[in-house]
């Protein structure tokens, strides 16, 4: 028995691919349906490239940007790292919003699709998050200024919008920053993710108008 067949009986990948493979697709399933799973692929490009950074980056205002600088410059193939995952920032946000729109033009929030619509909504909100803390970790001038046009931002809220202004500018430093893009972030969006397609395996891909 070869390798191949001994990992089959115990498996099951081919059977699984097989199975997958000749599942029927609905006739009104266009590319639009797509973007959910291009949100997924990038995701988990984000994750592999945030991992190998992880090695190079100092969580400290002093070395933050000159560890930066190191992993693009000097780490054989840091630049492409660096800019898989800043530029995956940009293009997950903009097929999220594809992914969102086109759920919105079908209907798909509707009963009794409730949860995956507001389980992927919040999702938007974790990756926004996720850009968020990104953009201030390199801690150089669009670093702060990013996080200074945020925190004013905030500030024009109605009631709260002035109370929040400077408890966020004082606690979103690198360090703390760093923490909530690396762990608990990653933790929400595994929890919401389990969820949201837990739903979509249980209601399917919506129907036709």
């Amino acid at each position: 028995m070869s390798i191949g067949d001994w990992l089959e009986e115990r498996a099951g990948f081919k059977k699984y691919l097989k199975y997958k493979l000749n599942l029927l697709i609905p006739d009104h399933v266009t590319f639009f349906y797509c973007f959910g799973g291009i949100s997924l692929t990038i995701i988990i490009l984000q994750l592999l490239t945030g991992i190998s950074m992880l090695f190079f980056y100092i969580p400290k205002p002093e070395d933050a940007f000159n560890s930066i600088l190191r992993l693009s410059n000097e780490i054989p193939l840091g630049w492409l790292m660096r800019n898989m995952h800043r530029w995956g920032a940009t293009i997950l946000i903009s097929t999220l919003l594809t992914h969102m729109a086109n759920v919105f033009y079908h209907r798909a929030f509707q009963r009794p699709r409730e949860l995956n619509w507001l389980s992927g909504f919040t999702m938007l909100f974790v990756i926004m998050l996720f850009s968020i803390t990104g953009s201030i970790l390199p801690w150089n001038w669009r670093a702060y200024w990013l996080l200074t046009l945020w925190t004013d931002y905030i500030g024009t809220w109605p009631v709260v919008g002035e109370a929040l202004k400077l408890p966020i500018l004082r606690y979103f430093t690198v360090g703390r920053s760093f923490v909530i893009h690396i762990l608990l972030l990653p933790i929400l969006s595994v929890v919401l993710l389990t969820f949201h397609f837990k739903m979509v395996k249980r209601h399917g891909i919506s129907g036709p108008f």
